[in-house]
């Protein structure tokens, strides 16, 4: 509803406040539209302590808590949640709910039933599209389509898939690309210095003179795929490239098993998880490669940010990073789930100087082009215009 600043509400809601590529999103969103709007966010997980709620404090956007709003599924916290939030929406007023994750998609549908709100949901890729999803999100997805007016897709690809597992109506949907703001990166030799800053001490990875740097930035979920890139960089070793590759990334879960399994193949030297860093994306020039291994992607905003720092990059074929990566022109796509493929095509990369410089330079000119930040804002805005108006006829 409009206040008495007569600017229509907008309430974000996310079911994590760690800092991940949906995250990033409504915080993009949020700076940007807060002059425009009166904007508030909603998220569980993490609470206060998320990077999300950090950065939302630095710029005085108000958020809210959702106490037993949690990632995994459980009968007891979903069901409070689902209440917690029908409070909060209750009490924001909002003209729109967006939500973001597909466990807020469900509950965040249901709880806005009988509000008279608008509701939008952006899909950061469908989670039906994970490797051995169950039928239980496709169908949850189907049935909670019915409150929503408007999905926004942040791939074509995910706007194809939602057509084709039949989760809505067309017209419900549109694709809009994520955009990334402009970006301070550090030249080579500073991000270099910088990277070096953060390695642990008493560890045994050591970036030395003449090392050829493989970057890769995520959180560690087994949707990322970094148990591939850690075997293609094994098979990489084994073919006497003096490669040293450093996953950039909170623990998603997967940090101990990730970490055995690189003392088992006793890459030590070769490959670490470096943890989470603030403002990744500025270290990205430090890299000669940057890889994605992802076995489920949106639209990947740290191929983005590497496509602007420069960088060649070799990504799987998954999601969005096929409009992203034109094969052999911005980058080189390589199967999904396969160590084997991956290493060839980082060989083969790196063993073409000439290659790697006209992907690095075509990656850039297409992502200052097409996958801006005023032209994510301006699309989402559109839309919500769009909806509110056609609320009032």
């Amino acid at each position: 509803m409009k206040t008495e600043n007569n600017k229509k509400t907008i309430l974000y809601l996310i079911t994590q406040s760690e800092m991940g590529g949906a995250q990033k999103y409504i915080f993009d969103l949020v700076s940007h539209l807060k002059d425009e709007y009166n904007v508030e966010v909603g998220f569980g997980e993490q609470g206060e302590t998320g990077e999300l709620a950090i950065k939302l404090k630095e710029i005085g956007i108000k958020y809210h808590v959702i106490r037993n709003l949690k990632r995994k599924i459980s009968f007891k916290n979903d069901f409070l949640a689902f209440w917690q939030i029908r409070k909060l929406i209750k009490k924001t007023k909002p003209d729109i709910v967006h939500l973001n994750s597909s466990k807020i998609s469900i509950l965040g549908s249901l709880a806005s039933i009988f509000l008279k709100i608008k509701i939008i949901y952006t899909a950061h890729g469908w989670v039906f599209n994970e490797p051995d999803c169950n039928n239980f999100y496709k169908k949850a997805e189907r049935f909670s389509a019915k409150f929503k007016n408007k999905i926004i897709c942040v791939s074509e690809f995910d706007r194809q898939a939602a057509l084709r597992e039949k989760i809505t109506e067309e017209v419900k949907l549109i694709t809009v690309h994520n955009g990334v703001r402009p970006i301070n990166f550090l030249e080579r030799p500073e991000a270099q210095r910088k990277l070096k800053e953060k390695l642990p001490p008493s560890a045994m990875f050591k970036i030395n003179e003449g090392d050829i740097l493989i970057g890769s930035i995520g959180n560690l979920y087994k949707t990322k795929g970094f148990e591939y890139l850690i075997n293609a960089g094994k098979l990489i070793i084994n073919n006497n490239l003096h490669v040293k590759i450093i996953i950039i990334g909170k623990d998603g879960g997967e940090k101990e098993e990730l970490e055995n399994w690189i003392r088992q193949l006793g890459v030590q030297k070769n490959i670490i998880l470096l943890g989470q860093l603030e403002n990744a994306s500025q270290i990205l020039k430090a890299f000669d490669l940057y890889v994605c291994s992802s076995v489920k992607e949106g639209l990947s905003y740290t191929i983005i940010e590497a496509m602007l720092a420069g960088l060649p990059i070799v990504a799987t074929s998954v999601g969005g990073n096929g409009e992203l990566i034109e094969d052999q022109q911005t980058g080189i796509l390589v199967d999904t789930q396969n160590a084997e493929k991956l290493a060839k095509q980082i060989i083969n990369t790196l063993r073409n100087q000439e290659l790697m410089n006209k992907m690095a330079i075509n990656a850039k000119q297409k992502a200052e082009k097409y996958f801006t930040i005023g032209s994510m804002v301006e699309k989402t805005k559109n839309i919500y215009e769009e909806i509110t108006q056609t609320h009032k006829q």
